[in-house]
């Protein structure tokens, strides 16, 4: 090898070498680089800021060093717990690397070509005192000794924003702003003092609202400015700069400078064209449809100026004034055009305080067909407290309105709408009922108003309504229509009328509401995915209301009544009564949807003399609490008191129930239930097939998903049956019953195990005594459909076996039979063990054997394949349920057979002494 290939072979491997180290350092050192800059970033703001994946690399952006960030957020502390500052997919920094290599070996500017933010989420809050979510960054002590270090110096190219969505909320001046889809882009040589910055922005749709009065609804901007940057003075001086809202275009000019924590501003701007059709597009019902051949004329100018400094405790002075002179607009295709527009708007503020801002409409008036309308308005101290001067004169024909205006989703408009109105009030007046004070007058009528579209829920008729303005408030003297398939009347009175409509302040009022049918599956949410009746924000209404006929899916009602008041999203409802089920309800409670994904209730309900079958039929939750109810008859009186929330289907979520109650019947009757016919099966007494319940009262409590009943006691055909125990919402029961039986009935045809029992003790000579009725416990389990029945046979010999012993004391001694005793109750254990043991094996067997049949589909091979599977299995869960019962009987008879032996030993222990016990259980299980 020559001299010249070794070099380049060597030339080629260190070459080689710092590829590799390139590509694969940045992965070595990428997570220890990232967790430090997380540690230190938190260290230093008052936020927790977090994200998924961080990146590092010298290919992407080479020979630039590229910093990527993957779901960046950050969260609130304080505060703003908990409140979502910012949220971004993906950030990317690239880095000049020669510039961060000086940088870190002690000098130089780091040079940031580029940073990139993708769909940025930004919520900016400024709370009433001034504190503001974005001010993040910890505040050092005052006593803390400066830092030795200078800080980093750095340099920024271009910046870039896509698709950005901002939402800024500033309570303290009154200013809420929205901007959806944001594209941005900044560029300059910022390592120079005076830098040229080119700036370039769109968003689809921008929302600004100022003390309550919006000024932009929904607008598409555009703005291109050109920047002189002055970085030594922090002055920041336009250029040439254009500022579009939809077909509006502004020119602004001046400049921005630090001020300390204030920024100076002395802008200027004004709209070079005087096309009336300008300003026509910032209303949205005009621009959203064909605006493009809208046929216009008239004209308008549109100018004003900010100046002065804006921070925390300051604010600029600013004067915008706005004027149309006799301006009309028609839609080609359209019969009707709106003409005789004017406008004379101004607002003014001297600067230092938003709430010195004044809006003063002079002028306002357009005409629909032959009716014209005018309006004139003054708002002063709008932060503080809003001081208005309206007035509103003039009568629209909605029909009109379709012919001038193109409404999307609106089928059909019809009826009048006439005004004459004057307010002059003050909010603190209205809050403080310093009702001498206000001025207000005038009328407000509706009549044969008819909306009816797909953007309306329901088709609206109203055919008569009127309000009158009052110093004390807005008074509904009439209202009479229907909404959807619903007819209302009503009448009553509104406070803070206008403020509700022009500052989103909550509404108060009191009304009186009638209606012969209402039914309120009409307000269920249209989503196809959300059936929730939502609850109306911003009102605080109360109503006293009376239904003729109230519907709500399967339920019918009538003679509803009852007070209910809306506020905070809740309905309360008052000594509400209904009238339905064969019976009455009373309500006391409320319903609320603060969280409309979590509609919650908790309510009291009081229902007398309902038929049981028809709850079962209308009441999803009768079915979940009380599923025997499907097999009853006869009428209950419940008190009920049960919270919880409810799904989107407004079904209840059972496993959030809580609650408890009482029921109580005079009578109740039980045909074909599966867990009664199982009981007579086992036990042979025929009282108890379809029995007639007497006197029943109960009391149980709602929790962890089951409803537990409370010990009681029931008539059932001259027997006392002590009911206890629960059963889940998933069906399934765990009961014990204790029947009371008549000695009569235990030998006439009764379970042969009873039976046995009496005839051995008869053949023993043994003397039962004189009670009337022997005990016999029940246990029952398994499902509703598919219930397991063990009776305990033992309880009965237990009960015996006293009397046996009194009746033996001459032929047996106390130890002997005590003896016999102790081994037939270790024996009846032992049987009563097994045989629970079986029953839950058989369940778990059988309900694996019906899964396998459910999961084959409607597939012919599958279903036969599982059908033989599930044969299967339930054979072999049978033949180990048996194997367990023979064995415990085998274990127990030899407890038994040895007690006797013993007691033959102490004292001659007669043979039928020692069989009392020996009988077996009685059990049925599923088949």
């Amino acid at each position: 090898m020559t001299r010249t290939t070794r070099n380049l072979a060597i030339g080629g491997a260190v070459l080689a070498l710092l590829l590799v180290l390139l590509a694969v350092l940045p992965y070595l050192f990428r997570d220890r680089i990232a967790e430090r800059v997380k540690v230190a970033v938190n260290q230093n703001l008052d936020a927790r800021v977090e994200w998924r994946r961080a990146g590092l690399s010298l290919f992407h952006d080479f020979p630039d060093l590229a910093v990527t960030l993957d779901d960046l957020t950050a969260v609130g502390v304080g505060r703003f717990e908990a409140d979502t500052l910012a949220v971004v997919p993906h950030l990317r920094v690239s880095l000049s690397l020669p510039s961060v290599l000086r940088s870190l070996l002690g000098g130089g500017t780091t040079v940031v070509k580029a940073i990139e933010l993708d769909q940025p989420r930004l919520r900016l809050i400024k709370l009433a005192d001034g504190t503001a979510n974005w001010d993040i960054t910890k505040k050092q002590p005052d006593d803390r000794p400066a830092e030795a270090s200078k800080p980093m110096d750095v340099s920024l190219e271009r910046f870039e924003i896509h698709d950005a969505d901002v939402a800024f909320d500033n309570r303290q001046a009154g200013l809420v702003a929205t901007v959806v889809g944001l594209d941005q882009s900044l560029t300059g040589d910022f390592s120079r003092d005076l830098v040229a910055v080119r700036t370039k922005a769109e968003a689809d749709t921008v929302s600004v609202r100022f003390a309550g009065v919006p000024y932009l609804n929904q607008v598409r901007l555009a703005l291109d400015a050109d920047a002189e940057a002055d970085l030594g003075a922090k002055r920041y001086t336009l250029r040439s700069t254009e500022l579009r809202l939809n077909d509006l275009a502004l020119t602004v000019s001046g400049s921005a400078q630090s001020a300390g924590e204030n920024l100076a501003l002395d802008l200027a701007f004004n709209a070079p064209s005087t096309d009336f059709r300008s300003i026509l597009s910032l209303v949205p019902a005009v621009y959203a449809h064909d605006f493009d051949k809208v046929k216009t004329s008239g004209t308008f100018t549109v100018g004003g100026r900010v100046q002065g400094e804006y921070g925390d405790a300051a604010f600029p002075s600013f004067a915008l004034d706005a004027k149309v002179n006799d301006a009309a607009f028609q839609y080609p295709d359209l019969p009707l055009p709106a003409r005789g527009i004017f406008l004379d708007l101004a607002l003014r503020n001297p600067g230092g305080s938003a709430d010195l801002t004044v809006v003063t409409l002079d002028q306002f008036r357009v005409q629909l067909g032959q009716n014209p309308v005018e309006a004139r308005v003054v708002l002063r101290t709008p932060v503080s407290d809003p001081d208005v001067d309206a007035r509103v004169k003039g009568r629209v024909d909605l029909a009109d309105v379709r012919r001038t205006i193109k409404l999307e989703g609106i089928d059909q408009l019809a009826g009048t709408v006439a005004a004459d109105a004057t307010v002059r009030t003050r909010k603190s007046w209205v809050d403080r009922k310093q009702y001498d004070k206000v001025a207000a007058s005038g009328r407000v009528e509706v009549g044969d108003l008819t909306v009816r579209g797909g953007a309306l829920p329901h088709p609206l008729a109203i055919r008569q309504a009127s309000l009158t303005l009052t110093p004390r408030a807005a008074r509904l003297d009439t209202f009479r229509g229907t909404i959807g398939s619903s007819d209302i009347e009503a009448t009553g009175t509104l406070e803070n009328l206008l403020a509700y409509a022009f500052r989103d302040d909550t509404l108060r009022g009191t009304a009186t509401v009638r209606s012969n049918r209402f039914n309120l599956d009409d307000w269920r949410s249209e989503e196809p995915d959300r059936q929730v009746i939502p609850v109306p924000p911003r009102l605080d209404l109360g109503l006293d209301a009376t239904v003729a006929e109230l519907t709500y899916g399967k339920l019918a009602m009538r003679d509803a009544r009852g007070r209910l008041h809306v506020k905070d999203q809740r309905v309360t409802l008052d000594e509400f009564q209904v009238k339905t089920l064969g019976g009455q309800i009373g309500v006391n409670g409320f319903y609320e949807t603060t969280d409309p994904a979590k509609p919650s209730f908790d309510v009291g309900l009081k229902m007398l003399s309902i038929d049981i079958p028809s709850a079962f039929r209308a009441f999803t939750t009768v079915q979940a609490l009380a599923p025997v109810a499907k097999y009853a008859t006869g009428d209950v009186t419940v008190a009920l008191k049960l919270d919880g929330t409810l799904g989107q289907d407004m079904m209840p979520l059972f496993s959030s129930l809580t609650g408890g109650g009482t029921l109580q019947t005079s009578q109740l009757a039980l045909h074909d239930f599966p867990a009664m016919e199982r009981i007579v099966d086992a036990t042979r007494l025929q009282i108890l097939n379809n029995p007639t319940m007497r006197d029943l009262k109960a009391a149980f409590q709602i929790r962890d998903g089951r409803m537990n009943v409370k010990p009681f006691e029931v008539k059932v055909a001259g027997t006392t049956l002590t009911v206890a125990g629960s059963n889940g919402f998933d069906q399934s029961l765990q009961y014990t019953l204790g029947l009371r039986v008549p000695r009569s009935l235990l030998g006439s045809g009764a379970n042969q195990a009873m039976s046995s029992v009496l005839a051995k003790a008869g053949a023993a000579g043994l003397d039962l005594g004189s009670a009337a009725e022997v005990p016999l416990n029940i246990q029952l389990g398994g499902t509703v459909t598919s219930p397991t029945v063990n009776v305990d046979v033992a309880s009965l010999a237990s009960s015996m076996t006293k009397g046996v012993q009194q009746a033996v004391t001459s032929k047996v001694s106390a130890e002997a039979l005590q003896l016999i005793q102790r081994a037939e109750q270790e024996a009846a254990a032992v049987r009563g063990k097994a045989q629970s043991l079986a029953d839950k094996l058989k369940l778990e067997g059988y309900q694996q054997a019906d899964s396998l049949t459910a999961k084959a589909g409607t597939n012919p091979l599958r279903q036969t394949a599982a059908a033989l599977a599930a044969n299967q299995l339930r054979k072999q869960t049978d033949d180990k349920a048996a194997s367990i019962v023979r064995e415990a009987g085998a274990q127990a008879d030899s407890l038994v057979a040895s007690a006797r032996r013993q007691a033959e030993q102490l004292g001659g222990a007669p043979a039928g002494a020692g069989q009392v016990g020996t009988e077996r259980r009685d059990s049925v299980s599923p088949k």
